[in-house]
């Protein structure tokens, strides 16, 4: 059997407050009135009466008033999985509209192929990373990189950059690395598909030193700085400086080992 502290984590999961949580664990516990829960739980009686309203409307608490006052008893468990249906619903609601709207938005950006057009955005913290990696599954063809670090270093979990990985072995892509010695070459992976779409060559600091990560491709050059807990990311789409940063990368992939 769990413990609170983990029965409370799982229910965060599920949509629920932290004192969301406690409160209601308490009522399946034995029906309590406000007062009673605002003591057992050290939330502050005020915020008791918020709490049992939103829960309410959620079906997972139920009120009962006569000349005693007002008795609170919590729903049948089962009913969280009522939450868990209505956004399932809603994400598959978005997932139509997205797939219905796409191409007119497409069709409304501007036209990156253009040489002298270009667009930069820039993005912060983990979360941005991880947006700009998405982006990078949208590659078409070969991804170059100028190489610091890992995925894991950019988004701080290896169970999601493996994820990423195998997104890239899926959509079909190949990628080339340059990185500096002293960097983790070996073992950073267990998917062997991904091993091999993947290639990386040795280019010594004195020939060039890659304290960021750069990465190239279709048009856009994104560009991955972190440092002293600061995270910000930049991608640049533009056709000719896509092109310019392509040469430059098959010039030191040439010379390295």
């Amino acid at each position: 059997m769990l413990n609170k502290k983990d029965t409370i984590s799982y229910l965060r999961s599920l949509g629920l407050s932290h004192d969301e949580a406690k409160v209601y664990l308490e009522l399946l516990k034995a029906p309590a009135s406000h007062l009673e829960l605002a003591r057992t739980t050290g939330v502050n009686r005020t915020k008791v009466y918020r709490i049992i309203d939103d829960l309410e409307k959620r079906s997972l608490v139920t009120a009962r008033t006569d000349d005693r006052g007002t008795l609170l008893t919590a729903s049948d468990p089962a009913t969280l999985e009522v939450g868990i249906v209505n956004r399932e619903e809603t994400v598959k609601s978005q997932r139509q509209v997205f797939q219905h709207l796409l191409p007119s938005l497409q069709a409304l950006q501007q036209n990156t192929n253009n040489p002298h057009m270009f667009s930069v955005q820039t993005y912060d913290g983990t979360d941005g990373f991880k947006q700009m990696l998405w982006h990078e599954l949208k590659a078409e063809g070969e991804i170059l990189i100028f190489g610091s670090g890992s995925l894991e270093s950019l988004v701080e979990s290896h169970r999601w950059a493996e994820k990423h990985r195998q997104r890239s072995v899926e959509v079909g892509q190949t990628i080339r690395e340059l990185i500096n010695p002293g960097e983790k070459i070996d073992d950073f992976t267990q998917n062997d598909d991904f091993v091999a779409i993947y290639n990386r060559r040795i280019l010594p600091v004195e020939t060039l030193v890659m304290q960021h990560q750069v990465v190239l491709y279709n048009n856009t050059v994104a560009s991955y700085w972190w440092r002293d807990g600061q995270k910000v990311g930049v991608e640049i789409i533009n056709k000719m400086n896509a092109q310019m940063m392509r040469q430059m990368f098959e010039h030191y992939w040439n010379i390295a080992e």
